[in-house]
């Protein structure tokens, strides 16, 4: 159930506040409880709507949004974007124009708040198992991450969809409904409205016991990538010697690498790029002009690059 307590065990109630406000209804939820929490003096709280420009609804949703906020007594910045698919496609461009928003809005430790929730866990991880992302990508999303200057914060991981609606329910909150969420041509909405609701008939709970694996194997991870550490830290960062890396396992390679990219705040190559790497830098006899550079499809964490110079492959953001 959401409370108050929910907010304040994750967000700092003394800092600056930005709440991502869609008006669907998770950030409608997120936008209404805390406007119910006791803030320090000097923080404050303000809502963010970025209006896509991509439905015929947008300056309706933007006019709920201002309405809402109205009623509440909290600021709301308004933005508004031209989506152009980078070859991404909607999605991840739509995704790419919202976090440059966000990053330029940030300050020294603000917070952004989002209202992701444990739903979209699951879905995000399918998305990752289906592009052939790595244990890492398992992980799933963080409750805090950096974002720009600031701090990026999914207060909702962990609470149900479910919960939210009966919380705006309960509430009687108003909220709306986003058309482009029915449409399956999206890969999201194919998973959401197509297969979870099979998989939840034969599994109750499913996206929970989803999350329960992805926490297993964060903790697992963790463990692992310390004994590779240990063991290797002469090797770990973003310089590594290529004649020592080639005389390693296959596997270890791998490990080390990841390792090192995870180090350097990058996003974790899926594994059909891990091959591309190792083809080009261990198997091969690379030359200056060598590189092989990445993404996420959904733009969690930075692009990545590996080049070669003086004898060492070198790990860098691919901006």
């Amino acid at each position: 159930m959401l409370t108050n307590k929910l907010i304040s065990k994750n967000i700092d109630l003394s800092k600056n506040m930005f709440i991502a406000y869609s008006g669907g209804p998770d950030s409608t939820a997120l936008l209404h409880l805390l406007s119910t929490v006791d803030l320090n003096e000097k923080a404050k709280v303000q809502a963010i709507h970025i209006n896509h420009n991509l439905s015929k609804y947008s300056d309706s949703w933007q006019r709920h949004c201002i309405e809402q906020c109205f009623k509440l007594n909290i600021n709301l910045i308004t933005e508004s974007v031209e989506i152009k698919s980078d070859g991404d496609g909607i999605e991840a461009a739509s995704r790419k124009a919202r976090y440059k928003i966000f990053e330029n809005l940030l300050n020294d430790d603000d917070q952004l708040l989002l209202g992701h929730h444990r739903d979209d866990v699951a879905e995000t991880i399918f998305m990752r198992l289906l592009r052939g992302s790595g244990p890492d990508g398992m992980e799933g999303p963080k409750i805090k991450r950096s974002i720009g200057k600031g701090i990026l914060i999914r207060p909702f991981l962990e609470t149900s969809k479910q919960e939210i609606l009966e919380y705006l329910n309960q509430n009687k909150v108003e909220f709306i409904q986003d058309d482009s969420n029915l449409s399956n041509d999206f890969d999201r909405n194919f998973l959401r409205n197509k297969i979870f609701p099979l998989l939840e008939e034969r599994w109750n709970n499913f996206p929970e016991r989803i999350n329960n694996f992805s926490t297993i194997l964060s903790s697992r991870n963790d463990n692992y990538m310390n004994l590779i550490h240990e063991k290797y830290q002469h090797l770990i960062g973003n310089s590594i010697n290529l004649k020592e890396l080639k005389e390693l396992p296959d596997t270890t390679v791998s490990d080390v690498l990841r390792y090192s990219i995870k180090k350097s705040n990058i996003a974790t190559p899926s594994i059909k790029i891990m091959k591309e790497i190792k083809k080009t830098f261990i198997q091969s006899n690379p030359g200056p002009k060598s590189q092989v550079s990445w993404s996420r499809a959904d733009k969690e964490e930075v692009a990545g690059k590996i080049t070669y110079a003086n004898g060492c492959i070198l790990i860098s953001k691919n901006n």
